[in-house]
């Protein structure tokens, strides 16, 4: 009873994610169902639940401050028309096989190994949108380029689950670039799908996309190998992102770069190039919050803000009031369902449901991706996910032959890719993408379309994976 009791939260935050009430009830009736939950059937103690809380806070206002820079800059560059001429030079053409596999599998990656957050979506789904691409298509494609999760923010989930299994960063990133392959080609023939389905190509022509959909994602895959051998973990996946959205773009402007986009990629490289180096210059930063301040992407967003304003000059007239409404649309629900993922974990919710499956025996293995992937939905952070079920996962592996570099790699890969259908993503993507639905002609976008999707994908890669955790990890040595 206590076990089905603990899965009511989970069962409460999708029943309402589906209806039209407005984005911060699920998350709030989520927290509050866990809570009781965890307090009356589970004998969590208070103090835990306040001390989690308490100990998430200064992440929670870090994703806020991070969100509200990313869709200030957002809106400065749809506002000025630099979002635009940057997306005409990327995908030159219009929506296409390229452009799609251009933003899936190159620049939404690279965002989100530099930034996180969700700041790839709030990025990547409006130049995705001006490619020519409906709004429901360009927010799949872009939830699609979240496949680059465990290297997100330079990779404090990676580092931290390296922690909790004993490992090395660069050893459990090398074991999670071999995990995370089949998810990376699932991303890429999906994005390949919409492609065909935008650009109506069917039949033998359809099976071609496709299958150049799956190499361009083990394209990607093997370079985050390779980058993670050669660079390091926290570096690999920003590395490979880029070359993979180098490759895409000579192929979708036919080898041409010039001419090229003027000054409207100088607020993105901005945004890039200043949280790569703050990333660098905080880990020699003494004190924790200035180290924090430095390293965190709203700083640069912000600046990236100030360079756009300089450099178009325009008027900014009720500028600074649409970012802030989409800031309380997406930010908030997404800080929401942060909270709502630590109050699982320390009403001893997630714990309790991952130790009820461990009773399973060899069955168990089937179900590591799916206890990593329900991490990733309750808590929308590869670093959530490894710290709720990692240990658990750890060592029920041990029990069953797992070494805990693969335990904790596919907990670490499996969670992250759970994140695209997480309702922190969902709303985030939902929300940039419902104005310019209600332009469109057909239905317009909705949570329950776009879950449509990323579960049924999600569910894919899980079976994939634990068919394969089943057969290949119990005994394999670690790398």
């Amino acid at each position: 009873m206590p076990v089905v009791l603990a899965a009511v939260p989970i069962v409460v935050v999708i029943g309402l994610l589906l209806t039209r009430l407005p984005a911060w009830i699920p998350p709030v009736a989520g927290v509050l169902s866990a809570v009781v939950v965890g307090l009356w059937v589970l004998d969590a103690q208070f103090a835990e639940l306040t001390e989690a809380v308490g100990g998430s806070m200064a992440t929670l206002f870090q994703v806020l401050a991070i969100i509200a820079g990313g869709v200030t800059l957002a809106r400065v560059m749809d506002h000025t028309g630099a979002q635009k001429q940057l997306a005409d030079w990327l995908a030159a053409g219009g929506a296409s096989l390229g452009s799609a596999l251009l933003m899936a599998n190159g620049v939404v990656p690279f965002m989100e190994s530099v930034t996180g957050f969700g700041v790839s979506l709030i990025i990547g789904l409006p130049l995705t949108l001006a490619f020519g691409f409906t709004a429901y298509q360009a927010a799949l494609i872009t939830l699609m380029g979240i496949v680059i999760g465990p290297w997100g923010s330079m990779g404090p989930g990676t580092l931290l689950g390296a922690e909790l299994a004993g490992e090395t960063l660069t050893d459990l990133g090398v074991a999670t670039a071999v995990v995370n392959i089949p998810s990376v080609v699932i991303s890429g023939v999906v994005t390949a799908f919409i492609a065909s389905r935008a650009v109506k190509v069917r039949g033998a022509k359809r099976l071609g996309y496709l299958g150049i959909g799956a190499a361009s994602g083990l394209m990607l895959a093997l370079l985050v190998l390779g980058t993670n051998l050669v660079f390091g973990t926290p570096v690999a996946g920003a590395v490979a992102a880029a070359v993979m959205s180098i490759g895409w773009l000579l192929v979708v402007r036919k080898g041409k770069l010039r001419p090229g986009p003027g000054g409207s990629l100088v607020p993105y490289a901005v945004l890039v190039g200043g949280t790569i180096a703050g990333q660098l210059i905080s880990s020699v930063v003494a004190v924790e919050w200035v180290a924090e301040v430095v390293a965190s992407p709203a700083l640069y967003a912000f600046a990236g803000v100030g360079v756009a304003i300089a450099q178009y000059r325009q008027p900014v007239d009720g500028l600074a009031g649409n970012a802030f409404r989409l800031w309380l649309n997406t930010g908030v629900p997404t800080a929401l369902y942060i909270l709502f993922g630590v109050v699982m974990q320390g009403g001893h919710i997630a714990e309790t449901l991952a130790q009820s499956l461990a009773g399973l025996g060899d069955g168990y293995i089937f179900l590591m991706p799916v206890i990593g992937a329900l991490g990733g939905y309750m808590t929308a952070s590869g670093t959530g996910t490894n710290a709720m079920f990692g240990p658990t996962q750890v060592a029920v592996g041990g029990q069953l032959d797992i070494h805990p570099q693969w335990s904790m790699a596919l907990n670490n890969a499996a969670g992250c890719w759970g994140t695209i259908a997480s309702p922190a993503r969902i709303e985030l993507a939902y929300q940039l993408s419902r104005g310019a639905s209600l332009s469109e002609h057909g239905p317009p976008v909705t949570r329950a379309r776009l879950l449509a999707v990323t579960v049924p994908v999600l569910a894919l890669s899980t079976i994939v994976w634990g068919v394969m955790a089943y057969f290949l990890l119990p005994g394999l040595e670690p790398l």
